[in-house]
């Protein structure tokens, strides 16, 4: 199977597990919406990993912020110090302070990631917990994620130590907006998550990506191809997004590509007329989204665009640019008596098409015997030891 297609089938397969759990969900929910009426605090730090710290901010477009948000990998001192008793927190974490949370009266529901040990890792796979914790020992609830400890979702069989291509981000938002949605409807209608909201904001996502797939595949395979001749020929990758959500997600990440914006934008006579350069936009006509392209235009890149529909600003100005399905400025939820939809899918399916193309050109390079050097998460025993040693020889050669 090719990279960009399996990537595509895992990523999609990811999706529905988690859809199939939207009940599950829809109790979390419930949890977190009995709080919010109660004017207790719901914290939301389902962000460990890159692209979720960006992607659910709460100023990002469709997010109703009804939760306190920390996009780093745990809660800060003080959050903990000012959590109470009835208040409910959202997390990934694995550590003391969350079990003294929980220990307090705070409800807390982990949701299983690859960063994080947990009883469906392999043992001795990822690196062991704080006193050798699983999620078990610390929250009120766990919750399985459905994804898997190797995060990569492509079996490259010229990269045996380690699948390629994150996929943690998708599920990790994909989970945070489901419960978002439910929360949102269940307060604007004085009714009870039950699971059917959550599951309509992943259709969404499945029927504009499939729609991708089915229409675009073959416009994407023949891109990849002229990106991997590009990088072959001392090319580089650049991927920018306005959010830093997909920026991020590309950028130094478990399982992801070394190549990806590890070298600065360069004029032409430098080299920029062989350099690859992506924008990820979450809404049509940004400015910073159309700068990005009239310098990469300037650089003599090959410019690849992905985002809306309406989006003449960036597509007049792409080589090849990747409708995302998504013409919704923020969300893809509606809410009875809010004028504005919630819970924005940009994010997750601009990912998807970025790792789809990256996955393909991948595949098109192996193919062409140039496999590029990727980055195994420090999470995973050896990760850490294994880029020290594999740092310099990409460096050397340039992908």
């Amino acid at each position: 199977m090719a990279f960009g297609e399996e990537y595509y089938q895992n990523a999609v397969q990811l999706l529905r597990d988690i859809r199939g759990d939207a009940e599950i969900l829809a109790e979390v929910a419930t949890k977190a919406t009995d709080a919010l009426r109660t004017s207790r605090t719901v914290y939301a730090n389902i962000t460990t990993g890159h692209m979720p710290t960006y992607e659910l901010i709460n100023d990002r477009e469709g997010n109703p912020a009804f939760f306190e948000f920390t996009g780093a990998d745990s809660c800060t001192p003080e959050q903990f110090a000012a959590m109470r008793e009835g208040d409910v927190l959202l997390t990934n974490s694995v550590n003391e302070s969350v079990r003294a949370a929980r220990d307090v009266g705070i409800y807390v529901v982990v949701f299983t990631t690859c960063y994080v040990n947990n009883r469906n890792t392999p043992q001795g796979k990822v690196n062991p917990n704080v006193n050798d914790w699983m999620p078990e020992d610390v929250a009120s609830r766990v919750i399985d994620s459905h994804i898997p400890w190797h995060q990569g979702l492509v079996f490259a069989p010229e990269i045996p130590e380690m699948t390629i291509c994150p996929g943690s981000s998708n599920g990790s938002c994909a989970i945070h907006w489901m419960i978002t949605a439910e929360v949102a409807h269940a307060l604007a209608t004085e009714k009870t998550p039950d699971g059917n909201i959550g599951r309509r904001y992943v259709d969404i996502l499945l029927e504009r990506i499939a729609d991708v797939h089915s229409r675009d595949l073959t416009n994407l395979n023949s891109t990849a191809v002229k990106i991997a001749e590009r990088i072959i020929d001392g090319g580089h990758y650049i991927v920018r997004s306005r959010n830093l959500g997909v920026e991020s997600e590309a950028s130094t990440v478990a399982q992801g590509l070394m190549l990806a914006n590890a070298f600065p934008s360069r004029p032409i006579d430098e080299g920029g007329d062989k350099d690859t350069f992506l924008i990820a936009a979450v809404s049509s006509n940004d400015p910073q989204d159309i700068t990005w392209a009239e310098e990469a235009s300037t650089n003599g890149n090959y410019i690849i665009g992905i985002g809306p529909s309406e989006n003449h600003g960036l597509r007049d100005r792409c080589d090849v640019y990747f409708d995302n399905r998504c013409h919704e400025p923020s969300g893809i939820i509606p809410i009875p008596g809010c004028a504005d939809k919630v819970c924005p899918a940009t994010g997750i399916l601009n990912n998807i098409i970025m790792y789809m193309l990256t996955a393909q050109f991948v595949d098109e390079m192996c193919r062409c015997g140039a496999v590029p050097y990727f980055w195994m998460g420090g999470y995973r025993c050896g990760g850490g030891d294994y880029n020290e040693v594999m740092r310099p020889f990409f460096l050397e050669r340039g992908y």
